[in-house]
């Protein structure tokens, strides 16, 4: 059930933006051409027992699905590690690198109110946001492609990730790149505090989306 109001110019707007939403999901999850995707189980109540922070990370453009757990925090940014070796890094809820995931992302660079990394609710989200992406280039040398993005509020809605139900809200953004990319990115953000629980972000040409599931949230203070 759909629990916000909308005018009738904003739901002209957010039908397209809900259009988007679904086809850049499908795109996801059933990349062309089709590949075979490993669903790892996760075993929840274990997690919760051990009291771990932990992500499901899947990569479709190599039909690979891992669970992370929360094994270091490096300036700000938490590290998640599986078992197989293969790694996600997230800057609040930025995808700032990746390992074993495909083409490695080496690191994202954004502006200092990127709402991904300082966790804005939606609704509070700038209208522009420009970030750059490092890739290993040859010799010691980095690739980079900068982007832009803006973004469209869609709807209030229940998701089911790891068998937890979280009231979200979806935040789809478009960007344009410097070298003449287009691309799409959904998170799905907590309702009442802006927190990522679901997220496909773009991670480069040829990794393509990763989709990142939080199953259970870092919070250092506990």
């Amino acid at each position: 059930m759909i629990r916000v109001a909308l005018a009738a110019s904003l739901a002209v707007a957010l039908s397209g933006c809900m259009e988007t939403l679904v086809l850049v999901r499908d795109a996801v999850l059933n990349p062309d051409p089709e590949i075979e995707m490993t669903m790892p189980r996760v075993n929840r109540k274990a997690i919760e027992d051990a009291d771990l922070a932990a992500v499901l990370m899947l990569s479709p453009t190599i039909g690979i699905g891992t669970v992370g757990i929360a094994v270091q925090m490096r300036d700000g940014r938490i590290i998640y590690n599986s078992n197989e070796n293969r790694s996600v890094t997230l800057e609040g809820g930025l995808i700032y690198s990746t390992l074993g995931l495909g083409t490695n992302l080496q690191a994202v660079t954004s502006q200092s109110n990127d709402p991904l990394i300082t966790e804005a609710r939606a609704g509070q989200w700038p209208a522009k946001v420009t970030r750059t992406y490092h890739f290993s280039g040859r010799g010691t040398a980095f690739d980079k492609i900068v982007t832009t993005c803006t973004n469209q509020t869609s709807t209030r809605a229940d998701v089911e990730i790891a068998s937890a139900t979280r009231d979200v809200v979806a935040v789809v953004e478009t960007c344009q790149a410097d070298a003449g990319i287009g691309f799409n990115n959904i998170h799905y953000l907590d309702a009442g505090t802006g927190r990522l629980w679901r997220s496909i972000q773009w991670t480069g040409p040829e990794q393509g989306n990763i989709q990142i599931d939080v199953i259970e949230q870092f919070d250092p203070d506990t």
